[in-house]
């Protein structure tokens, strides 16, 4: 029983360090907000580093040594786009993969090379149902960085948001 104790407590702190490095590990979170086109938005500072705004204030870069990047920015659809040529314009010729939709949002994941993209639009209509406004981020990661940067796209899904 002894024996069996002691094993225990060699373990329990190794398994509280595996979740303290893991992917899910908590990092050093920081808020961009956009004035421009009215969104916020999380990224993880302690991985990524900001760049200047945009010239023209739609958004902004946050770039990452390994090769990581995320690009989060708003656009008027002056083209009046549908929905399947900006999910095509966000995958820049990538492979989807994995694609979920409501009428306010899309989200879309897929490789490019050696590359995984994970990208999320929130739609802004008019009263006919045409899009008129986009706030989108597109994450990209090399794929061997899949057991950090997965966990990263999930929070930036869930803090992505019209910021009214």
């Amino acid at each position: 029983m002894r024996r069996l104790i002691g094993s225990w407590a060699m373990l329990v702190p190794l398994m509280g360090l595996a979740v303290l490095t893991g992917p899910a590990a908590a990092r050093d979170w920081s808020d961009y907000a956009n004035a421009r086109f009215g969104y916020r938005i999380c990224y993880p500072a302690d991985l990524m580093t900001a760049q200047p705004e945009a010239d023209n204030g739609d958004g902004r870069v946050f770039s990452a040594p390994s090769g990581a990047s995320l690009r989060v920015w708003g656009s008027y659809n002056a083209a009046e786009e549908d929905i399947d040529a900006i999910v095509a314009g966000v995958a820049d010729d990538g492979k989807i993969t994995y694609r979920s939709a409501t009428k306010d949002w899309v989200v879309v994941s897929g490789r490019k090379g050696g590359e995984t993209f994970y990208a999320k639009l929130l739609l802004e209509k008019d009263a006919k149902g045409t899009i008129e406004t986009i706030r989108a981020f597109r994450l990209t990661y090399p794929a061997k960085e899949a057991a950090i940067y997965d966990a990263v796209a999930a929070r930036l899904a869930k803090c992505f948001a019209v910021a009214r």
